[in-house]
C-alpha cells in the first residue's frame, strides 16, 4: 500500500481518494475508521451539552423513551432516537444488536450463544448485552466487514 499525503494551506476541507484495484476487508475496515473520524454525537449531563466523538462511545440503549450513550465510564443522556442513530451510523462500526441497543463493534471483545437463538455480546469495558435472534445476521454481516 502507497501512502501520499499533500499538504497544501489553501485547503479548507480535507479530502481523501483512495485508488485501489479492489476493496478488501481491510481496506473497507480503513474507510470505516476514515467515516466516522471527527463524527460525534451531542449528549446531555447534569445540564451541560457535550460533543462526544464516535470512536469513544460503546454503546447507545433506550429505556422508557429515552436514548443514552455509554462511554467506558460515563453515561450522556442522547435527544436521538435508536433508530435515527441507526440510520446516521450505518456505514460506521455501529451495528444494532436488539430493539434497544446499538454497540460499537470496535469495542465488541467477543460472543456466546445463548438458548433461544440469542447472544450475548461482551464489551472491552466489561459490559454485556444481548443480541436478540432478529439481529444476529446483522452483527455478523457487519463483522466480515459487510455494510460499510
Amino acid at each position: 500500500m502507497k501512502l501520499t499525503i499533500h499538504q497544501d494551506l489553501a485547503v479548507h476541507e480535507t479530502e481523501i481518494i483512495i485508488n485501489c484495484a479492489h476493496v478488501d476487508g481491510r481496506l473497507r475496515h480503513l474507510i470505516e475508521l476514515i467515516r466516522q473520524h471527527g463524527f460525534s454525537l451531542t449528549g446531555y449531563q447534569e445540564g451541560k451539552e457535550y460533543q462526544i466523538p464516535l470512536e469513544q462511545i460503546y454503546f447507545m440503549d433506550s429505556a422508557d423513551g429515552k436514548t443514552f450513550l455509554y462511554l467506558e465510564k460515563e453515561v450522556y443522556f442522547c435527544r436521538d432516537t435508536l433508530a435515527s442513530l441507526e440510520e446516521k451510523l450505518f456505514h460506521t462500526s455501529f451495528v444494532r444488536i436488539s430493539k434497544n441497543c446499538i454497540i460499537n463493534t470496535d469495542y465488541l471483545k467477543s460472543v456466546r450463544p445463548l438458548y433461544n437463538h440469542r447472544l450475548e455480546a461482551f464489551l472491552v469495558n466489561g459490559e454485556t448485552q444481548i443480541v436478540t435472534r432478529n439481529y444476529i445476521e446483522v452483527l455478523k454481516n457487519k463483522l466480515k466487514g459487510e455494510n460499510l
